[in-house]
């Protein structure tokens, strides 16, 4: 068993309440959806939802023993994270992951293939406050590349990211959201596109993501709510 994590926003109170579940239950691994929002204890405050924490990270992290993985989001360190190509262990003697988006690799049995990134809808806020923004939080032409390479010949169990595919938010959301964030209805995301492109080449397995804060169950889909804890 494995248990999904759902968008934390660097809330480390949540991340030992799973640990601690995790334990409890026999589970393999956790892997948290991404808005993980870990960030240097060194810098600023680097986001309105994801405050400078990384040293209270490491304190709850250090006494898990179930390996925590991440894929990250919009609200994450991507100029830090996309560094790395390969499953990367982020402190030395501490069961703690990042997943690179591309990444295809076996765990508890199945075969599970990842995507990070997502578009911030509240780009225009954070750029108006002076809050962190990158352009790196957008899927690059690599990472499709690098996914489309890993799965092939492969049976795909489940694939886990952090933006649902554009089907599934097409069918579930309304532009309540464009119009809090004041970004217009004809604003689209195309990360989604190229989710529900890359689970097409997949055969459609199940797709588990986070990033819409809320509960959404299909056939096919599952979209984890904010600190939500799913087994899989």
């Amino acid at each position: 068993m494995i248990l999904l994590l759902g968008d934390i926003h660097g809330d480390y109170n949540i991340l030992r309440e799973a640990i601690n579940k995790a334990e409890w239950s026999g589970a393999k691994a956790i892997i948290q959806v991404g808005d993980f929002c870990l960030f240097k204890d060194t810098d600023r405050t680097h986001d309105m939802l994801c405050p400078a924490n990384e040293n209270y990270f490491k304190a709850v992290l250090e006494k898990s023993s179930v390996p925590v993985y991440f894929i990250d989001g919009n609200h994450d360190d991507c100029d830090r994270w996309l560094q790395y190509t390969e499953v990367t262990q982020v402190y030395e003697n501490i069961p703690f992951y990042y997943i690179p988006r591309g990444t295809v690799m076996e765990l508890d049995g199945q075969t599970l293939a990842f995507m990070g990134g997502a578009s911030s809808i509240n780009k225009k806020w954070l750029l108006r406050d002076g809050g962190f923004w990158t352009p790196l939080e957008d899927i690059r032409h690599e990472d499709i590349q690098k996914l489309t390479r890993n799965i092939e010949g492969k049976k795909i169990d489940a694939f886990i990211t952090h933006i649902p595919p554009h089907s599934v938010v097409q069918q579930h959301f309304d532009n309540t959201a464009k119009m809090l964030f004041e970004v217009g209805p004809e604003w689209h995301d195309m990360n989604q596109t190229i989710v529900e492109e890359l689970w097409n080449k997949m055969g459609n397995p199940t797709v588990y993501s986070g990033h819409m804060h809320r509960r959404v169950v299909g056939q096919n889909y599952r979209i984890l709510d904010i600190n939500e804890l799913l087994a899989i």
